[in-house]
């Protein structure tokens, strides 16, 4: 049987469910109600991006109450808990296996909105205590209900893993859309500017910071309650049958292998090390973005509109990136990422020099754009790697690296960035992802990249379709 017969039968396996809430949709509909509810609930989480709307508020808030000497770069350590605690996805991704997506999404969600919740007292307390429910709480339930909903929604779509993992994956970074707004106007509607010294005074503003914590919190109830609703499985046994269809090759031999011979391997280190440089560029741009534009921009509301619509970029990207691995390779999309983001870190001081916002507004879209090709195209060749009935959990492994790359960020804003300055810590963001893109060519040489190459060379004269490297 070849791969381009399994795609057709795969593409038109009907989708049964014991669901109670999918059984009573039409088949069609199915699939589609788990990428909206999958969606909606994705959205809540994804406040990780607007951190970079969020830090020049809470520093602020933070000198005016307790520290008066803390400085921009020492806030990243909330983004880094943020973006995942080690070992959160991989917990995640077991409870999904064990009580399923629906169960775990529920119990993320209940974690990571009580966490931000309970940050309107934290807030009040210390900085340790904010990172401890925001960066620790919430990070827990939003790794949880991550490592669920995602592997979920790509069950639904066997044959479109890409495409499914993106738009689930663009929710998550799409929220910055609804939430870097509702921030900025909540805390600062009279558009006040910081001080020379780039930091808010105005104590009618300052006042208000730990208030917006309860707003997202009912925010992310409501968002929660209606998608959660539609997280559904399909019956394991049609998960049996798609399985069976396709495990005639040495792909689908390596995908029976158990977790610990896999992290063993040769690709997933080379795919560890290569999104820790990713991710420690996306958490460094993303979160200093706006504290290096109140160098040169003077409104508010405007470095608010610049995360509002790089939010949209980021959405779309992932689903965009998504379909592209679909269609061509791994290393064809992520060495496009890659270079992209290198340039665009490298020309974040030339920006400042020429002192145009729209410039920066065009700058900072087309970096989320890499970002949300990052977070698209790893879950793809983790898909394609490694086992099916093990993703979520290989998953979670690999984004371990996104913790590892925190921990960089973190020591390099807090200890290097009031000595070197943005620039120079822009042009030193633009190596991490120059070494990214030397792994992402080396790749295929590896010992489970081998075997998949292997595998599409056996089919590549009959249909040439499947392709995950080259």
């Amino acid at each position: 049987m070849t791969c381009f017969t399994c795609t057709s039968l795969l593409g038109r396996l009907p989708m049964e469910t014991s669901d109670p809430i999918l059984r009573r949709m039409p088949r069609g509909a199915r699939p589609w109600a788990v990428l909206v509810g999958g969606v909606m609930c994705m959205v809540t989480f994804g406040i990780v991006y607007t951190c970079g709307n969020l830090l020049p508020y809470l520093v602020s808030y933070f000198r005016w109450k307790m520290y008066p000497d803390m400085h921009t770069g020492q806030l990243i350590w909330l983004q880094t808990l943020l973006s995942g605690l080690p070992m959160g996805m991989v917990i995640g991704g077991l409870f999904e296996r064990s009580f399923g997506g629906r169960a775990g999404a529920f119990m993320g969600a209940i974690i990571y909105t009580f966490g931000v919740g309970a940050t309107f007292y934290s807030i009040q307390h210390s900085y340790a205590a904010t990172l401890l429910t925001m960066g620790g709480i919430a990070s827990v339930g939003s790794s949880i209900a991550y490592s669920s909903i995602l592997p979920t929604a790509q069950r639904w779509f066997p044959d479109n893993v890409g495409l499914a993992g993106g738009i689930i994956i663009g929710g998550y970074g799409c929220g910055a859309f609804i939430l870097a707004p509702l921030q900025t106007t909540f805390i600062n509607p009279l558009d006040y500017r910081v001080n020379d010294q780039g930091f808010f005074t105005q104590e009618d503003l300052l006042e208000r910071v730990p208030y917006v914590f309860i707003v997202m919190a009912i925010f992310f109830t409501v968002f929660q309650s209606i998608g959660l609703i539609f997280i559904g499985q399909p019956d394991s046994d049609i998960m049996v049958e798609t399985e069976n269809l396709i495990g005639t090759n040495s792909e689908i031999r390596v995908e029976q292998a158990r977790v610990w011979p896999q992290l063993r391997t040769t690709t997933f280190l080379v795919l560890f090390i290569s999104l820790t440089c990713n991710a420690t560029w996306v958490q460094l741009t993303s979160g200093l973005y706006k504290a290096y534009g109140q160098q040169f921009i003077d409104s508010d509301f405007f470095l608010s509109l610049i995360g509002s619509i790089s939010s949209v970029f980021n959405a779309g990207s992932r689903v965009f990136w998504g379909a592209v691995a679909d269609s061509t390779s791994y290393q064809f999309s992520m060495s496009i990422v890659c270079s992209m983001g290198a340039v665009l870190a490298f020309s974040l001081p030339l920006v400042k020099m020429i002192d145009n916002d729209v410039l920066f507004l065009a700058t900072v879209c087309l970096i989320f754009s890499c970002i949300g090709g990052t977070f698209s195209i790893f879950p793809y060749i983790t898909h394609k790697c490694f086992s099916k009935a093990n993703f979520s959990v290989m998953y979670g492994f690999l984004q371990c690296a996104v913790s590892v790359a925190g921990l960089i960020a973190g020591l390099i804003s807090t200890h290097a960035l009031n000595k070197i300055g943005f620039e120079n810590l822009f042009i030193v963001c633009g190596f991490f992802m120059i070494v990214s893109l030397c792994l992402t060519f080396i790749v295929h040489k590896t010992d489970l990249a081998r075997l998949m190459v292997s595998a599409e060379r056996e089919h590549e004269e009959e249909d040439g379709e499947y392709q995950v490297f080259q």
